[in-house]
């Protein structure tokens, strides 16, 4: 596929976007002009927008850094993450179902975080408060039932997705008889 030739205002966009974009990441109070003038830009340089998947695998980094003792834990767990992600579909998944797919993969974790704390809690059992208890308990059904849920959706996504078609056409024919065609729009 050819790429396409930049016009000059179009250069001196994208050259302006990335130097946006390198101030914004260094700052930690941005100007919201400033973001809201990247945010305008982005369309001229798309490959500035993380996609979900990337911005997902920070929280999910982030997440697996909390429950994780060390380096191997943590190698470990994203490994199970990746293999996860893999068996659900993955890259070859369309865009929504990719979607759904990252927020099973994030809400695992924040169930394997949630999982931990109560644990901690039932260990030191003696010295934790009932309103510790029913506060962390409270936050592990929580954390079930959204993981639950999220798999759920996706099943119901696939189930939708496969028993609608994906494209129908009415085609006028000769004599003016009209002639329904139906197919698939992957190709």
């Amino acid at each position: 596929m050819k790429r396409k030739q930049m016009s000059a205002g179009e250069l001196d966009e994208r050259n302006a976007a990335l130097t946006l974009a390198h101030k914004l990441k260094r700052e930690k109070k941005p100007d919201p002009c400033e973001v809201s003038r990247l945010r305008n830009l982005v369309r001229v340089v798309p490959e500035l927008v993380a996609a979900p998947a990337a911005a997902m695998d920070n929280v999910r980094q982030e997440l697996v850094a909390k429950i994780s003792a060390n380096g191997l834990m943590q190698a470990q767990v994203l490994a199970q993450c990746d293999v996860l992600r893999d068996e659900l579909g993955g890259a070859q998944a369309p865009p929504l179902e990719q979607l759904l797919i990252d927020h099973i993969l994030t809400l695992r974790l924040r169930l394997l975080c949630v999982e931990t704390a109560f644990t901690q809690l039932v260990l030191n059992a003696p010295s934790c408060s009932y309103h510790l208890s029913a506060f962390r308990d409270a936050q592990l059904t929580t954390a079930q039932t959204r993981y639950l849920r999220a798999i759920e959706t996706l099943a119901r996504v696939r189930k939708l997705a496969r028993s609608t078609p994906a494209l129908q056409v009415n085609i006028a024919a000769g004599g003016g008889q009209q002639v329904n065609v139906q197919g698939d729009t992957k190709r």
